[in-house]
């Protein structure tokens, strides 16, 4: 019996020991990890986050000098935290892990990113976002990446994070109320999870609170007769632009001379659009509006949100609508002529000295030598002439309202622009002409110009205007 007792003791003190060591182990590790720490960080190494925080912990970390890209740079602000929360922050995304062997942190890849190199379908963009002045992180910003449908809004500790973009070129935007406007050119790259971008914004210089301007009844009414104009052409007059509402219309600023016809327009905050044909909710920041008779000049910046759909037949027309607005448009263009399928997509194109007053059916004896001519124009997602560019859209008419307003700047008289609308470009599509304003202007993956201002257009393409704006990520 004795030996029985011994030989079940022999069998269990290992067990119980080894109860005993991982609940020290535990105990340990607990101890290290929830060791507090203020941090504020921006832009450093890995090198450079460790040392400090090893500084303020005493914690020592082992690690290998190549475990993440030098390239890398994070941002860390926690006014009181543990050192688990601040490792989890910091080591999120790299494909490191860490454990505890007496009270040191050793960091090593985990086996999934053990590869020489990974490719990201996918990259998140982080960063952190102050006050110039005072140096200190600003919640509640709004953080967007220009045309497309992603958006966040910095937190507590002014951090943000925009998630699933592919690989490209993107501008960064950072709004609000109290600060003025800041742009940020990123290029992500498919080596690298994350990237992390520092910014700091200037408060606005803001108006005396107890100054209020009130405007006469004229000025009132010149605003409207201004807003009308405004409307009719920041929008356009397609069938779309009917089903479009401007929903903050008050943060406009207008000048408009009702002689001249000229007028300047500036919003104070974004303008808010509601377009109910393409389902989008649309926040642009207004850069630039002039208007005169004979040319308007827009440049902005927008973000687009997803309308709430109630029901399947909604969601159809609007499936409906969005195609017919990409179908011919300067988006679908752009991605036919970078992947070779131009004549396939129903478009033509020719360099012309000048803008002409009249299209014929002459164009059309052309696809074949032009399509097979494309690489006169691009080649590796540039674009690249010095004259006019004709484009024809051969699948789809001009609308009424477009040719309408053509004869009307051409002065014709209302039994011309009658007679003239029986019939109208029943032989001819929609023709556009591009102006580079560059030598050279890139076109990213998405079907768009990399840089602002690239191009100047002319025809079909510069009547559709705001009302047949899409997110990037569209494709039909």
């Amino acid at each position: 019996m004795i030996k029985r007792l011994a030989y079940m003791l022999s069998c269990a003190l290992p067990l119980v020991v080894g109860l005993i060591i991982l609940s020290n182990t535990c105990v340990a590790q607990k101890r290290v990890l929830g060791k507090k720490l203020q941090i504020d960080l921006r832009e450093v190494t890995i090198d450079s986050a460790l040392n400090y925080i090893s500084y303020k912990t005493n914690v020592f970390f082992s690690y290998s000098s190549d475990i993440i890209d030098e390239r890398q740079r994070f941002t860390l602000y926690y006014e009181n935290s543990n050192l688990e929360t601040v490792l989890h922050r910091l080591l999120l995304g790299t494909g490191v892990e860490y454990t505890i062997i007496n009270g040191q942190i050793i960091l090593f890849k985990s086996k999934s990113s053990s590869k020489t190199q990974y490719f990201f379908e996918t990259v998140n963009i982080r960063g952190n976002v102050r006050d110039v002045e005072t140096n200190e992180p600003i919640p509640g910003i709004n953080v967007y990446v220009a045309g497309t449908l992603k958006g966040s809004s910095t937190d507590v500790n002014g951090n943000f994070e925009l998630k699933g973009l592919t690989p490209g070129r993107y501008e960064i935007v950072f709004s609000h109320i109290v600060y003025n406007l800041a742009h940020s050119l990123v290029t992500v790259e498919g080596d690298q999870q994350f990237v992390h971008i520092p910014v700091k914004l200037e408060p606005k210089i803001t108006q005396l609170a107890d100054v209020e301007v009130v405007a006469n009844s004229e000025e009132q009414k010149n605003w409207q007769r201004g807003y009308r104009v405004f409307k009719e052409e920041f929008l356009g007059n397609s069938q779309n632009a009917g089903k479009c509402n401007i929903l903050n219309s008050e943060v406009l600023n207008i000048e408009y001379d009702r002689v001249s016809g000229e007028l300047k327009a500036t919003a104070d905050e974004p303008l808010i659009i509601e377009n109910l044909a393409l389902g989008y909710r649309i926040n642009y920041i207004l850069e630039l509006f002039e208007h005169t008779p004979t040319v308007t000049r827009l440049l902005g910046i927008s973000n687009f949100e997803e309308l709430p759909v109630n029901s399947n037949v909604e969601r159809k027309r609007i499936i409906r609508n969005r195609q017919k607005s990409y179908q011919g448009s300067m988006t679908h263009f752009l991605r036919a002529l970078t992947n070779g399928k131009l004549k396939r997509e129903g478009f033509v194109i020719d360099e012309v000295d000048e803008l002409p007053n009249t299209i014929n059916n002459s164009y059309f004896e052309l696809p074949a030598k032009l399509h097979a001519d494309r690489e006169k124009f691009a080649f590796d997602n540039t674009l690249k002439f010095t004259k006019y560019l004709l484009v024809i859209y051969t699948r789809e008419y001009e609308s009424t309202a477009y040719v309408f307003d053509q004869l009307q700047m051409a002065n014709k008289d209302a039994t011309t622009i009658n007679n003239s609308l029986v019939g109208i470009n029943r032989n001819v599509g929609q023709v556009s002409f591009i102006k580079l304003n560059l030598p050279v202007v890139t076109i990213n993956s998405k079907g768009f110009f990399n840089e602002p201002l690239a191009v100047t257009t002319y025809g079909y393409w510069s009547w559709e205007r705001v009302a047949e704006y899409m997110p990037f990520e569209y494709a039909p």
